[in-house]
């Protein structure tokens, strides 16, 4: 992380992947303590600062997403956030889904908020899932994936139109959210999707009725 070589100091915080988190966070924090300039590693050490824990990565984070000017960076803070699954960062979050003028880190926003479960969650997901601004479909994707995670089958009529979107990747997210909401409607969107003419839609949709299955029985 000392190397003048810009290459192997991207390495290095790539390279957390594999050490535990107590070996992994002074090499991350030295990123922002430093305040190193280049945005690929602030990105790539955000991101590790949620799936490799420590007891700064809720503060540090946080603090990207309000000073840092990098898209990029802002957008991996926020799925950091999602992956340390803290509590406290729904209305962090939530501010981002609403306010950043990036499409990414909002979309990043909306997937976290899913990851965290919490059901203040739906609202906001809800509002932001007709957005129509630029990456426009990645905004739907990511709000589809949180609102299945959320598993609040209030979600269903709200994303049952996407099942018609032409677009397979929205379709498939759609297939794989609508497995977590056991309700009739969503087997019938399901059973609707097995026929569709991409073939990751239908295995999608198809893994989903089986899942659906078993939630459905459980819940008798």
């Amino acid at each position: 992380i000392f190397s003048k070589d810009a290459s192997e100091r991207l390495q290095t915080v790539m390279d957390c992947r594999d050490l535990p988190p107590e070996a992994a966070a002074p090499i991350l924090w030295h990123v922002f303590d430093h305040n190193l300039t280049d945005a690929s590693l602030r990105e790539f050490a955000a991101l590790a600062l949620g799936f490799k824990p420590n007891n700064r990565s809720y503060e540090i984070l946080t603090r990207l997403l309000e000073t840092d000017d990098c898209d990029d960076v802002r957008a991996a803070a926020a799925a950091g956030l999602g992956y340390l699954g803290d509590a406290r960062a729904f209305d962090t979050l939530r501010m981002l889904l609403f306010e950043d003028h990036s499409s990414r880190a909002r979309a990043s926003a909306a997937v976290s908020l899913g990851m965290l479960r919490d059901p203040r969650s739906f609202d906001c997901l809800i509002q932001s899932l007709g957005e129509e601004k630029e990456g426009a479909h990645d905004m739907a994707r990511a709000c589809i994936g949180a609102l299945g995670e959320l598993g609040d089958v209030r979600a269903v009529p709200h994303i049952l139109g996407f099942s018609r979107s032409g677009d397979f990747v929205t379709q498939q997210i759609l297939a794989e959210a609508l497995g977590n909401l056991a309700c009739p409607e969503a087997e019938e969107a399901l059973k609707f999707l097995q026929n569709d003419e991409h073939p990751n839609v239908q295995k999608a949709a198809t893994l989903s009725r089986e899942q659906l299955a078993v939630r459905m029985l459980g819940s008798k």
